[in-house]
């Protein structure tokens, strides 16, 4: 490649080979503070060849560029990921007293019993722990309640805060397909968090903020005066919905526009991402277009209409990435000049890439750069094919089609669903929500200057809702509005990309790209029948394998079982007390769905406590199900755990599991091994009912124990004396109530698995316990620090994977 040619592709190869190396330093662990000579070295003798080669013209010198961005992707991904020593969250598990800086507006919610919860977002300034004060750094989430919204305190951007606490770090659900959202607070800096003893901080108000907090501070007035102004005028859900619309965010919607939103592929216009950048930017464009602007001040709206939106978002992380994004892409589509858009989009993911390598991993990001992507090279090409239609058709239509092209892989892997109802959605219901934020914006302007025109505006605003609502809901009752797509692997996305930029590339390369195909047809025909070939045979002789998947629903219990031939069965299912985190439709479908699973034979309860029965309610509701077994609560006992009334025919599903069934699929066998019947004398706790099974697959068993207490251990072992396991769910998630010496030694376990919560309230896995199995033997997991678990047996040999060692043990 001579120098000055081929720019474009030239930039392309530097930004996969920049990801790749944050790819590898992710995957293979690399310590910066170890690695770093060697880094460095790299990065000289990469440098000095690069210089040199440059100075001799020579067409190879570009090999050396790529091999350099790989060394600084690597580099710069361990160097952001290294923990310094300063940070808050290296005092996990200390109480401290800790001073910062207010970054973000305080956040409000309810908790369950009625009171309210405030959550700061600090910057750390200093820590005082065991008798010392010292500087800190990082960010963390502070917690304080407090009993009315009377006593809410002041509190501003730039405001000091101090608050007293235990230390602890964040967590979410840790499983394959679903968004770590641990990770995603580290990209934002936040790795700890404090709730505040007796819910009490110390707010000082800053004298002088800054010019960027004045800016937060102003922004945070503005969205304030458009949520209250519309409240007054409108349902509380309304209101929510229209501000999430104008400024993102899902708090206060209701779940059924939420749920039709999703269905109907029109969901992006709740969040901040580029695709709701994109839709705020081309609904400009289109504006400025019918008042035939020049290209100039068409691309000068494009941007303040985004950048006046990124301010009065927050500022958020999201905004800010998709913001940048959409003005590369709108300011080049607008003026006419792809190509350099083309470039621009490029080095702005380098950019943003080598500044903040952690966005790599990203949602928003990944979202944000390649919706944008799919509008600059696959957009135009999209339209010129549709030169029959009108151009408000082709110009809707080839936007959400490149947007959808070029996300997939992500989507897929994320949700498992592509709705084909959103070309329609797009095309009737965008618009309206188009006119809503208009009118939204527009309302809150004359809500400060005429506050009667400003709610009829608003109440106008309202009824656009309702009926946007009616006709989303419309849209995804259409057959195949929503359909299931399986997740996308990274070897999987590189060829779907391959074939996109085959099928869009300018026509002079794939003219070259199939006159090279054809002058090495042979060689390229024997390749790919070898890898037939290969993968057939892998398949005949692959023994058959059934996995156990611990999925990480908190602190609770959920598995699900896959037999050698796609039969599903779950033991457990999670899930909490109240009704404001639905396990099983926010956890433990889309873990199903992930994995293909869309029909199970069978889920065995082993009682009916919230934190193992109530996530089986959403997946009864979403995903066909043969058959429920239960303990002998009752069929109310269930109901209640999945807030379902007593006459729901889905309760139609259960019945009563007996001590001695068997239930044998495709050569798995589930044992009922103890059932014990209710005894209101003996069920102080409710946890004296557990069933337990077994689940044996030639060789390797499994033993599933719910919340077995020691009392019924011992009658256990009486009547199963031969309960030895190689793997073991520890009973009652590692209580002191269970896991007695005489069972831990009759069970035996390779592996005793607790289902914990992070920083759970009960201290489950108590240590004496964990000591306990540790003691015969058997190694530790736990889906609170290794996530999701799941083990891979052909009845002999025995895989574990888990979710944060991202790799296989054997």
């Amino acid at each position: 490649m001579k120098t000055g040619q081929r720019q474009l592709s030239f930039l392309i190869v530097l930004l996969l080979a920049l990801s790749f190396g944050i790819l590898c330093s992710a995957y293979f662990d690399v310590h910066f503070s170890i690695a770093f000579p060697y880094f460095l070295i790299l990065l000289l003798l990469g440098g000095v060849a690069s210089v040199i080669l440059i100075l001799k013209k020579s067409p190879t010198t570009w090999i050396v560029f790529v091999g350099l961005f790989f060394i600084l992707g690597m580099f710069r991904f361990s160097a952001a990921y290294e923990i310094p020593a300063s940070d808050i969250s290296n005092n996990v598990g200390n109480d401290v007293k800790v001073t910062g800086i207010i970054t973000d507006p305080p956040r409000i919610t309810s908790d369950t019993d009625g009171s309210q919860r405030i959550r700061y977002t600090a910057e750390v300034k200093t820590i005082y722990a065991h008798g010392k004060e010292h500087v800190g750094s990082g960010r963390l989430f502070i917690y304080a309640h407090i009993q009315s919204m009377d006593e809410l305190p002041s509190a501003h951007i730039g405001d000091q805060i101090t608050a007293e606490g235990k230390i602890r770090r964040p967590h979410g659900y840790r499983n394959p397909g679903q968004i770590d959202t641990v990770f995603l607070l580290r990209s934002q800096g936040i790795t700890a968090t404090l709730h505040a003893s007796q819910g009490v901080v110390s707010l000082t108000p800053t004298e002088k903020p800054s010019i960027f907090q004045k800016i937060m501070r102003f922004a945070d007035t503005v969205r304030t005066h458009y949520i209250e102004n519309m409240s007054k005028v409108m349902p509380h859900n309304d209101a929510a919905a229209i501000f999430a619309m104008l400024f993102g965010g899902y708090e206060g919607i209701r779940p059924e526009l939420l749920e039709a939103f999703t269905t109907t592929g029109i969901i992006h216009i709740l969040s901040v991402s580029g695709s709701h950048i994109s839709l705020i930017a081309a609904a400009t464009a289109w504006l400025v277009t019918i008042l035939r602007l020049s290209p100039w001040v068409r691309a000068f709206s494009v941007i303040t209409v985004i950048g006046a939106y990124v301010v009065l978002a927050g500022l958020v992380p999201p905004a800010v990435r998709s913001g940048i994004m959409g003005s590369v892409a709108f300011v080049g589509l607008v003026i006419g000049r792809d190509r350099d858009a083309q470039r621009i989009l490029i080095i702005t993911g380098l950019m943003m890439l080598l500044v903040s390598p952690l966005l790599f991993f990203h949602i928003s990001f990944q979202l944000s750069f390649l919706s944008t992507a799919g509008l600059l090279f696959i957009a135009p090409i999209l339209f010129r094919w549709m030169k029959g239609c009108s151009v408000f058709v082709a110009a809707s239509l080839s936007i959400t089609i490149s947007a959808q092209l070029a996300t997939f892989p992500v989507l897929a892997w994320y949700f498992n669903q592509i709705s084909l109802s959103s070309l329609l959605s797009n095309l009737i219901v965008v618009p309206l929500v188009d006119i809503i934020i208009v009118f939204g914006l527009l309302g809150g302007i004359a809500a400060w200057l005429i506050p009667i025109l400003g709610k009829l505006v608003f109440a106008f605003d309202s009824l656009l809702l309702g009926i946007t609502f009616e006709l989303t809901r419309w849209i995804a009752l259409l057959p195949a509005s929503k359909i299931w797509v399986p997740s996308v692997g990274i070897g999987t996305g590189l060829c779907y990309y391959a074939f996109l930029f085959f099928i869009f590339s300018p026509k002079e390369m794939r003219e070259s790209l199939i006159s090279s195909i054809r002058i090495r047809k042979k060689t390229i025909g024997v390749c790919v029948s070898a890898l037939c070939i290969f993968f057939i045979f892998r398949y005949v002789v692959q023994p058959a394998e059934m996995s156990v998947h611990f999925i990480d629903v908190g602190q609770g219990d959920s598995v699900l079982l896959i037999t050698p031939h796609g039969h599903a069965m779950m033991f457990d299912t999670g899930g909490t007390g109240d009704d404001k985190f639905d396990i099983g439709a926010r956890v433990d479908v889309p873990y199903l769905l992930h994995y293909g699973v869309h029909e199970i034979d069978y889920i065995f309860l082993s009682h009916a406590h919230a934190d193992h029965a109530a996530g089986a309610g959403a997946i009864l509701s979403r995903i066909p199900v043969k058959h429920v077994f239960m303990a002998d609560e009752g069929i109310a006992s269930y109901a209640r755990s999945m807030r379902m009334s007593d006459g729901n025919p889905l309760l139609l599903k259960f019945s009563k599991s007996e001590m001695g069934q068997t239930i044998s699929v495709d050569g798995v066998t589930v044992d009922t091994v103890y059932a014990p019947s209710y005894d209101k004398a003996d069920s102080a706790t409710g946890n004296e009912v557990s069933n337990v099974y077994l689940v044996r697959y030639g060789d390797v068993s499994f033993l599933f124990t719910g919340d077995l207490v020691k009392e019924h251990e011992e009658k256990l072992l009486k009547l199963r004396p031969n309960i030895q396991s190689v793997v073991v769910e520890v009973p009652h998630h590692g209580s002191e109530t269970s896991s007695s010496e005489a069972f831990v030694k009759a069970t035996h376990p390779i592996y005793a698995v607790y289902s914990v919560g992070a920083d759970n309230s009960f201290g489950h896995p108590k240590s004496s316990v964990v000591d306990r199995y540790e003691h015969i033997g058997a190694k530790t997991l736990r889906t609170d620090k290794d996530g999701a678990i799941v083990f891979r047996t052909d009845g002999k040999k025995l895989t574990l994977e888990t979710y944060a060692a991202g790799r296989i043990l054997h």
